[in-house]
């Protein structure tokens, strides 16, 4: 795994402000995705929190398939507040109100952490036990200062065990045209007494 490294977080967040601003139209979720998480819960879904969202269409393909869920999206970058269902928020950071409170969450802005295993830490405390973390990975992402994280499979299913995931599976997506990109299913176990 190759991380860019940034001189400061301020340097991390300006990066991040410049991405989205460049790439604010585009939209790298696909709906044969969503569709795909869908068929594969088999839980009930009442929240969703997605990491990452720039322009809020990921919270609009999950409401389709999700229509009685509450669905959050985070955005970094200082344009969150122009889309629905969005909050200005680096998804490396926890916040009480969410410990636990989500049934899926979604991200395929793994690329974009500064510290991924800060934000599989992160995410994994804010699963409900049992639920899952659907994580999307483009494979032919190359580190630098918009997409600091370039990690093989591998190493993604590697590290999401060791932050105490149960990984359940993966498939592969188009993802964004000329982008393929894999998903990876890992639950939160339930916790049981030792």
């Amino acid at each position: 795994m190759k991380v860019y490294e940034y001189p400061s977080y301020e340097a991390y967040v300006a990066a991040q402000n410049e991405a989205n601003a460049e790439k604010i139209s585009n939209v790298w979720v696909m709906r044969e995705t969503i569709e795909e998480i869908w068929r594969r819960v088999k839980y009930p879904v009442r929240r969703i929190l997605c990491h990452g969202t720039r322009n809020g269409a990921e919270q609009k393909l999950l409401q389709h398939f999700f229509p009685t869920a509450n669905i959050i999206g985070t955005e970094i970058a200082d344009t969150a507040g122009q889309f629905q269902n969005t909050v200005q928020h680096d998804f490396h950071k926890p916040r009480a109100e969410w410990l636990g409170r989500f049934d899926i969450v979604y991200t395929n802005s793994w690329d974009h952490a500064y510290d991924p295993r800060l934000a599989l830490q992160t995410w994994h405390r804010q699963l409900a036990c049992g639920r899952c973390l659907f994580l999307e990975h483009a494979p032919d992402n190359v580190a630098r200062p918009w997409d600091p994280v370039e990690i093989s499979g591998p190493e993604i299913v590697a590290m999401l065990q060791e932050e105490g995931y149960l990984v359940r599976g993966q498939f592969n997506s188009r993802g964004c045209g000329k982008h393929p990109s894999v998903i990876y299913i890992a639950e939160r176990p339930e916790w049981k007494p030792e």
